[in-house]
C-alpha cells in the first residue's frame, strides 16, 4: 500500500519490526500477559474436540481504536484472531468510519469456528456447535455469533473475500449478510521476490539430485490434517519410488512415510529469495489441502515457474489455471486421481515446462502485489471519494481491472 503511494500503517498483535511503518499495539510484554494470553488459548482449547480451531471475538485486552491509532480514514482488519478485542474495538470507532475486513479464513463470519464447511449453523446463529465438547442451543458459539452480530450491525462494515469461494461463503452467511458490501480482492505476491531460479542451479544449492522427479510440498504445521500430507504420501505411493524425491517445506510433525518414498525435509523458511529455490528446484508443487480460501504457496511454486497439482480445494480454483498452470483433480480425496496426475507430469517434461512458464506469467498477469494494493485503493475510493488524501500528490490512480 504504500509502495503505491498510500499513507498507510501496519499494527500487529505479537512479533518484532524495524519498520517505522509496521507497528505493535502492545508495547507491555509483561510476563503477566503473556502467561494470561497462554492461559486463556489453553482453556478456549479444552472446551473444544481435539484438533478443532475455535476462538473468541473477545480478548483478555482492551483493544480501543485509540490504542492503535488516533485519526484513522478507513480501518482494514486483516487476520485479527487472539489479540483484537472485537467488542471494545467496534465500541470506540468513530461513526461512519469504514471498516473493510479481509477474510483469510472463515472466523469473522462464523461463531467461533475457523473453517465451518458446510455447518448450518454459519447461515443461521449458530449454536449446537459440531465442534465443542457441550454442544448446545447457547453454547459458546451461539454467544460469540451474537457478539459479533450486535457490533456488525453497527458499524460501516464492508467484508473481502480473497477468493470467489471466501466470498461466497460471505454471502451465505448470517453474519456475512450484515456487512454492508462483499468483494473479492485477490491475495498478491511480489513478483521479484519469488522469480525462477535455473533449475539446474536450484537443485545444486540445495544439493538435491538432478535426474529424479522432484515433488515440493509446504505447510506452515503438518500436523493440519486438512493440509492433506497423509494423502500425498499415500498419492506418491503410485509412483516409481526410485525415481522420485519429496522436497518438504515447513514445521510440525511430520506424517509417518508409509510410502518408502525418498523425503528432504527443509524445515521453515522465511525468506521469499530462499523460498524461491525451493520451489524452482521442483518438477511440480502438490496441493492435495482439503480446505483452503486461497492458496498462497501454491502462488508462490507458480510464480517460480513451477506447475501445480491440487484438489479444488477453495480458492485454489482461483489460482490454479487447469490444463494450463498444472492440473486440478476434480474428486475431493481422490489418490487414485492425484496420483494419476502427478504421473503425467512426471512423464511429460515438455508439457510440465510450458505450465510452469504459463504458471509464472498468471501470477505476474492477476496476482502481484501491485494489483491487489489498486484494487484496495480503489474500494477505498469508492468509499470515501471526498477524501483526496490516499492518492498520490493529492490525484486518483489509475486503477487497472
Amino acid at each position: 500500500m504504500r509502495r503505491a503511494g498510500l499513507d498507510s500503517r501496519f499494527y500487529f498483535g505479537s512479533g518484532e519490526s524495524n519498520d517505522p511503518n509496521v507497528l505493535p499495539v502492545f508495547e507491555n510484554r509483561s510476563f503477566f500477559k503473556r502467561n494470561a494470553a497462554a492461559l486463556a488459548i489453553s482453556w478456549r482449547n479444552r472446551q473444544s474436540k481435539p484438533d478443532a480451531f475455535v476462538t473468541s471475538p473477545r480478548w483478555i485486552r482492551k483493544t480501543p481504536i485509540q490504542a492503535i491509532n488516533t485519526d484513522p480514514k478507513v480501518v482494514s482488519l486483516h487476520w485479527v484472531t487472539r489479540w483484537l478485542d472485537v467488542p471494545t474495538f467496534f465500541e470506540s470507532l468513530p461513526s461512519g468510519i469504514p471498516v473493510v475486513w479481509t477474510l483469510h479464513d472463515l472466523i469473522p463470519i462464523a461463531g467461533g469456528c475457523h473453517f465451518p464447511g458446510d455447518c448450518p449453523g454459519v447461515v443461521n446463529q449458530c449454536g449446537n456447535c459440531p465442534l465443542l465438547l457441550r454442544p448446545h442451543a447457547n453454547d459458546s458459539s451461539h454467544r460469540f455469533f451474537k457478539t459479533r452480530a450486535h457490533w456488525y450491525q453497527r458499524t460501516n462494515l464492508h467484508f473481502i473475500g480473497n477468493s470467489h469461494w471466501t466470498t461466497e461463503q460471505a454471502k451465505r452467511s448470517a453474519l456475512g449478510r450484515m456487512a454492508k458490501s462483499i468483494r473479492t480482492i485477490h491475495l498478491g505476491l511480489n513478483v521479484n521476490d519469488f522469480q525462477p531460479v535455473d533449475k539446474v542451479t536450484a537443485r545444486q544449492a540445495l544439493r538435491l539430485p538432478q535426474g529424479k522427479f522432484l515433488v515440493g510440498f509446504a505447510c506452515s504445521d503438518f500436523h493440519e490434517k486438512r493440509k492433506g500430507a497423509e494423502l500425498l504420501l499415500q498419492a506418491l505411493a503410485g509412483l516409481p519410488r526410485e525415481k522420485v524425491v519429496l522436497l518438504v517445506l515447513g514445521g510440525g510433525l511430520w506424517p509417518r512415510n508409509l510410502t518408502g518414498v525418498e523425503t528432504v525435509q527443509m524445515g521453515s523458511i522465511g525468506s521469499p529469495r530462499l523460498q524461491s529455490i525451493f520451489y524452482s528446484a521442483l518438477d511440480v508443487f502438490a496441493m492435495p489441502s482439503q480446505i483452503e480460501t486461497f492458496g498462497m504457496v501454491a502462488m508462490e511454486a507458480m510464480a517460480c515457474g513451477t506447475p501445480v497439482v491440487a484438489f479444488p480445494a477453495g480458492g485454489l480454483a482461483d489460482v490454479v489455471a487447469h490444463g494450463e498452470t498444472g492440473w486440478i483433480e476434480p474428486e475431493f480425496g481422490n489418490v487414485a486421481g492425484f496420483s494419476r496426475l502427478l504421473q503425467r507430469m512426471m512423464n511429460n517434461p515438455a508439457e510440465r515446462n510450458s505450465m510452469g512458464i504459463a504458471a509464472r506469467q498468471r501470477v505476474v498477469d492477476h496476482f502481484s502485489d501491485t494489483l491487489m494494493a489498486a484494487r484496495y485503493t480503489k474500494l477505498f475510493h469508492e468509499l470515501l471519494p471526498d477524501e483526496p488524501a490516499f492518492f498520490q500528490n493529492g490525484e486518483p490512480v489509475n486503477f487497472p481491472v
